[in-house]
């Protein structure tokens, strides 16, 4: 099986009782199966503290918060009571791969560390390199691939050697990145993905596109996001200052690492609903936010908070992927008028 990973992967170690925003607070634990049928059979007092603390819902487990929003077996010193007890080996599988986001495509299985995490978060912004994805190879025998997966493959390549293309202004090249995915998502809507690579071989840069009539995402995408579901305030009073923002105060080099993570994240998820150009614009909505946020914000919690209330949650993810079809305010036409100005700027400059 191959494994990729962003190159600052095994750098990552968990802070634990010095993380300034521990995972432990504020969300509430999911208990695997295999870790509640454990929990439910242990002796007092850990046994009957871990039974109290154990919910079930909709037939999944999980440990309520406190009234203090925090997981019941958080102790004082920011340490987990059951991984002091009992090993790492038995807390909640949750527990044991956080941050790390780990998906599966037969062949080919990629980890990824969510920025919600500040120690993730650091690692991503602490280099202003164009971020790499190494393959590794495992003796593990994977399933069988999609038929999309490899051309997939090769258009997120593709999009990689776009964004990267230091020769021109960000704002060009991530028009560009628009460009190819919607070129892209016509041959999937054809069911013509084995011509993807051939598209790819063929990319040139298209013209720019000139500045547009009417608004770009913003402000209706501040609005969208307020309507999500919001886990926290600090994230709710960001959004009720989004107005206030101004674009470019990220550093370009740092807006191309952050628009990388999430294109790594997102993109070639495409390969189960074939909706490609709708996640790659879902990987510029993160950029262009946290570009926003940062003039409001320190940039590494504009980035950690917008991964918090986006990243761990599908439901909200689903939502956008849904308005980027249906609503002109965030439609494809409306990116390109977001980032008009900065894409005839990289011509200039080409």
């Amino acid at each position: 099986m191959q494994l990729r990973a962003p190159d600052y992967l095994e750098q990552f170690q968990c802070l634990a009782g010095a993380c300034p925003h521990s995972c432990c607070q504020g969300w509430e634990v999911v208990v695997d199966e295999a870790s509640a049928e454990f929990y439910r059979t242990l002796p007092e007092p850990l046994g009957e503290r871990l039974r109290a603390a154990l919910q079930t819902e909709d037939g999944e487990d999980y440990f309520a918060l406190t009234d203090t929003g925090r997981c019941p077996f958080w102790d004082t010193d920011g340490l987990c009571a059951i991984h002091r007890a009992l090993g790492p080996e038995r807390t909640s599988e949750v527990c044991r791969s956080h941050p790390r986001f780990i998906e599966d495509y037969g062949p080919l299985r990629e980890t990824n560390l969510v920025a919600s995490c500040p120690e993730a978060c650091r690692l991503l912004l602490s280099s202003s390199a164009p971020l790499m994805f190494p393959r590794t190879e495992t003796d593990e025998k994977g399933e069988s691939g999609d038929p999309w997966l490899d051309p997939l493959l090769v258009v997120r390549e593709k999009l990689f050697e776009v964004l990267q293309d230091r020769s021109l202004k960000i704002g060009f090249r991530l028009s560009e990145l628009l460009a190819l995915a919607a070129e892209a998502q016509i041959l999937l809507d054809e069911d013509e993905a084995p011509s993807l690579p051939a598209l790819c071989r063929a990319w040139s840069a298209p013209a720019p596109v000139c500045q547009m009539d009417g608004e770009g995402i913003f402000p209706r995408a501040w609005e969208m996001l307020s309507g999500l579901e919001i886990l926290g305030d600090d994230w709710r009073a960001l959004l009720c200052r989004g107005r206030e923002a101004v674009p470019g105060a990220v550093p370009e080099a740092l807006l191309e690492r952050i628009v990388a993570y999430f294109l790594f994240r997102y993109a070639l998820k495409a390969v189960n609903d074939g909706d490609l150009l709708g996640r790659v614009q879902l990987a510029l909505l993160g950029g262009l936010v946290v570009d926003r946020a940062a003039s409001l914000l320190p940039l590494d919690k504009a980035l950690r908070l917008y991964c918090r209330e986006i990243e761990h949650n599908e439901d909200n993810i689903e939502a956008l992927l849904s308005v980027f079809r249906t609503e002109p305010t965030l439609s494809l036409s409306a990116f390109f008028r977001t980032l008009g100005d900065d894409a005839v700027e990289g011509l200039k400059s080409e």
